[in-house]
């Protein structure tokens, strides 16, 4: 079981934090939007039909308290001194609208009578709760979690990202950090640092579901990389990846330690190794309230270059990620049309590695790529997933939505290549549940229910406070 009483302090202060936050929403809710302007400083409201090719005299933004001005003028396509187009305008609400930490945009336009060809330009904002002292708590296939951290998506106002995380996963605790900076000194690179000292127990399946062997791995774990948008939809970049993977058998239940000497399982070796990272990024994703839209392509190669004279420590692993989201099923030349703020959402990954070693290698399993199955069920060098989830809402607040998923996984994890997909390859289908908080970002509660197809006939619930995707 999770220590759950180890942060149980901790944890009541987070949620009077949550509910002193959602009362103070209540009684300002509007507060920005309620304001009345001055028509005899700002003139005319005019319609952006009858704006195009003025000129933008001034940008005046409104209802920001925690986002600085300087950084949503790096995002927005309309600039001052600039002529005024309507394509620039719909750009700008989409771009404000991917920063996902507003819950209301609203633009006008204004012209004075004496100034027959500039127009001022009014941006009203309502930004979400981005600072978020939180828990976590989840389980599935067979593991459970339980986190506490402080995340924020706009840290210091500057759309930085941070997250401090101490989480345990079944009574083994780790230590993660991260921060992003997506857009340093105003320009197209963005900068990831990320830091984790890990501590997770694996274990290896036979075809009838019984382990034959675990290990501890006390990992630490240190990357930082930097991308540049060469366009909206092209993104290069390059960093580093530095792993130490110390395997032992702390954790390990008294239990899986006798089958491993009942069988002689060896332990596999502790590694250690610094691989230089290149990335490609094709694609992008919009966001709008609940929904999201688009394709978005990720390829992250890692490798040694075999600098090591000891061969486990070198490796070569390349990692592709699909993400494609859209309001309508798309069928030959036809879009089947989904329910009011429903969208069809896929996620595929491919990976392989050149690595022998187990601990470097790939685990797939129900926490949180394959729902129904034990967690990191199945391992190898060669693993694929895929997520499909169809995500319909029947009720949607002003504080809250609910949205049900209907979904179907699929993926395997092997030692050969050829082996991919074979009838050990897993499938499950299910249906689950989500609370959306609409004024809280990305805080989704989740609750799925799968049952497996293949290899065998089982069930099983996921849990958790994000979207499995």
């Amino acid at each position: 079981m999770v220590p759950i009483i180890k942060t149980y302090g901790f944890k009541k202060i987070l949620i009077f934090l949550f509910l002193f936050y959602n009362i103070h929403i209540i009684f300002n809710h509007d507060k920005v939007f309620a304001q009345d302007l001055d028509t005899k400083l700002v003139g005319k409201e005019v319609l952006p039909i009858n704006a195009n090719n003025l000129i933008i005299k001034n940008i005046e933004i409104n209802g920001n308290t925690q986002t600085s001005d300087d950084i949503i003028l790096e995002q927005i396509t309309l600039k001052e001194n600039n002529r005024f187009y309507d394509s620039d305008l719909k750009n700008t609400i989409q771009n404000l609208k991917n920063l996902q930490i507003f819950l209301n945009i609203e633009i006008k336009l204004y012209k004075l009578n004496s100034e027959e060809n500039n127009i001022y330009l009014k941006i009203n904002v309502e930004e979400k709760w981005t600072l978020l002292p939180y828990f976590l708590t989840g389980s599935g296939g067979g593991s459970s979690y339980l986190v506490v951290g402080l995340y924020d998506t706009n840290f210091l106002g500057r759309l930085y990202t941070f997250n401090f995380t101490y989480g345990c996963k079944n009574d083994n605790c780790s230590t993660f950090i991260f921060f992003r900076n997506p857009s340093i000194l105003g320009g197209p690179v963005n900068l990831v640092i990320n830091g984790a000292r890990q501590h997770d127990i694996f274990h290896t399946y036979d075809k009838d579901r019984n382990i034959t062997g675990s290990f501890s791995n006390k990992r630490n774990m240190l990357t930082s990389y930097a991308d540049i948008k060469i366009t909206n939809a092209l993104s290069l970049g390059g960093g580093f990846i530095f792993y130490e993977n110390n395997i032992n058998t702390d954790g390990i239940s008294n239990e899986n330690i006798a089958t491993n000497n009942n069988l002689n399982y060896n332990l596999p070796p502790s590694t250690t190794s610094l691989a230089l990272e290149g990335r490609l990024t094709l694609g992008s994703i919009n966001y709008d309230g609940i929904i999201s839209s688009g394709v978005n392509f990720t390829s992250i190669l890692d490798t040694t270059a075999n600098m090591y004279t000891n061969p486990q420590n070198n490796y070569t692993a390349l990692n592709n990620t699909l993400l494609f989201f859209h309001p309508n099923i798309p069928f030959g030349l036809f879009n089947i049309p989904l329910p009011r703020q429903s969208y069809l959402a896929i996620r595929a990954n491919l990976s392989l590695t050149t690595s022998d070693i187990l601990p470097q290698q790939y685990f797939l399993g129900g926490l949180d790529k394959i729902r129904g199955y034990y967690d990191n069920e199945f391992s190898g060098k060669f693993a694929w997933f895929s997520n499909i989830e169809l995500r319909i809402p029947s009720y949607i607040g002003e504080y809250l939505t609910l949205q049900h998923a209907i979904f179907s996984d699929a993926g395997n994890a092997t030692e050969k290549f050829e082996n991919i997909v074979s009838p050990r390859t897993a499938t499950s289908v299910g249906v689950g549940i989500r609370f959306l908080p609409m004024k809280i970002n990305r805080v989704a509660i989740r609750l799925d229910y799968a049952y497996t197809l293949t290899p065998f006939h089982t069930f099983g619930f996921s849990f958790g406070l994000l979207q499995f995707f």
